[in-house]
This record gives C-alpha cells, sequence and structure tokens, in this order.
C-alpha cells in the first residue's frame, strides 16, 4: 500500500468526512485527560471532529493538520504541521491527543517530537474507533472496508506497553463501547471517506457502494435506521 497516497487522500472529501465520521466516547476523552482543563495539542487533527469535543470539554486546543483542505474545517486555532514538525513550543502542552491518526505517524521520529512538546508527565493519548467485528455483520462490513489489503503492520487492538518508546511510560489502555445510528445509505458515505475508497478507480468504488448497501439489505432488510457497533480503543502514555 501506498502510505503517502492513502494518507494525503481525504482532503478531497473533506466536507464527507467531517460530516459522516464518528465522534469519540466522552468518557473515553474524561477517561484520557481528566476534567481539568489541559493546554492539548490535537495532531493529524483531520476536520476537527476531536478538536471540537475537546473544546466542548473545556480543554484550550491547538489543532495540527498538514492537509489544507481538512484544516479549512477546523474551527479555532488550526495550524499546518505534522507528527515530526507540531508548530509549538518545547514542553508547552499538557497533552497530545491523535484520534484515528497515530498509524500514519512516523515512528520514532514523531516519538521524539511528541515528547519535546509535552511537559514532563504530560499526556499522549492515540484513540480510535474500531468497528466492533464480533458482531457477525460487522465482520463482513469491515471485508468490504478492509478486505482488500492485509491489516497495517500496526494493529490499534494489539500495540505492546512500549510502543511509544523510551521517552514514554508504559501505556495504559481502556476500551470504552458504544455505538453510532447509521441507514445503508450512510454506510456507503462512510466508505466513501475511506482512503481506500478515495485512491480506487470508478468500477472498485462502485463495486464498494454495491456490497456494503446488499450487506445492509440482507441484514436489516426494509429497516431504515440501526445501530453500528464500536470499541474505543484508547491509549494513555505519560512523558517521562
Amino acid at each position: 500500500m501506498d502510505i503517502a497516497k492513502h494518507a494525503s487522500s481525504f482532503g478531497a472529501a473533506a466536507d464527507l468526512y467531517n460530516r459522516i465520521r464518528p465522534s469519540y466516547p466522552v468518557e473515553a476523552l474524561r477517561w484520557a485527560l481528566g476534567d481539568e482543563p489541559r493546554q492539548v495539542v490535537d495532531l493529524g487533527a483531520g476536520t476537527g471532529i476531536l478538536t471540537r469535543q475537546l473544546a466542548e470539554l473545556g480543554h484550550r486546543v491547538v489543532a495540527v493538520e498538514p492537509d489544507d483542505k481538512m484544516r479549512e474545517q477546523i474551527e479555532g486555532d488550526a495550524r499546518a504541521g505534522s507528527a515530526t514538525g507540531i508548530p509549538v513550543g518545547d514542553e508547552s502542552q499538557d497533552a497530545v491527543t491523535a484520534g484515528q491518526a497515530y498509524h500514519w505517524f512516523a515512528g520514532d521520529a514523531a516519538h521524539t517530537e511528541i515528547a519535546r512538546v509535552l511537559r514532563p508527565g504530560g499526556a499522549f493519548v492515540p484513540i480510535w474507533n474500531v468497528r466492533d467485528e464480533s458482531v457477525g455483520w460487522v465482520a463482513e462490513l469491515s471485508e468490504v472496508f478492509d478486505g482488500h489489503r492485509a491489516r497495517s503492520v500496526l494493529d490499534e487492538r494489539r500495540m505492546t506497553p512500549d510502543q511509544f518508546g523510551p521517552r514514554f511510560a508504559p501505556a495504559e489502555l481502556r476500551l470504552f463501547r458504544w455505538s453510532a445510528e447509521h441507514s445503508a445509505e450512510s454506510l456507503v458515505e462512510l466508505i466513501r471517506s475511506r482512503s481506500y475508497y478515495l485512491v480506487s478507480d470508478p468500477d472498485t468504488q462502485a463495486g464498494l457502494e454495491r456490497r456494503v448497501r446488499e450487506l445492509a439489505a440482507r441484514t436489516f432488510g426494509d429497516r431504515e435506521s440501526f445501530q453500528l457497533p464500536y470499541v474505543t480503543y484508547t491509549y494513555r502514555a505519560a512523558k517521562l
């Protein structure tokens, strides 16, 4: 897989991405960051889905996103940057979050840069919404969404406590289960927001949409809406 091509594909669908991608359970954010207002960098912020939630919880947030079209969707303090070039000062942040983004980061170089901007004891918080594939139809959906390629070398569900390197204490992991309401057409919109769809040719895109609609019809018949279950994987690692 061409990582750079996939990582840079989302800008073309920024409006759709902002509208259809799920937000995160508030309990997960409270567990990761606590209840007191923090100074936070939301790294790889995309269209600001997590940024908005953090601001609503009272945190002071700097959103960092390399894609200009994605960044245009963000309200508040949004800056061009990347995981290896975070545009804030040394030891200026209480936390760095990464919603659905850490797997695009450049390994140890990113860990070094994240550690640079965190105060001692500050938290690095990568977080993912993962479809709950213990549910049969959801596992089939993942075959449509992800079956075209082998799973990434980085599996957010199985990272080791030392994943973030020697600058961080062993990472803690907490899981949060929830669900989002969908229809057949909103599932199609969800697949349209994914990198594989965005870089594919029109015939492949049409085939993916058809398979999603067929799965929804087979599973839910003519029901107008149903629940898509998620497990949110939330990691918290303190800077040493």
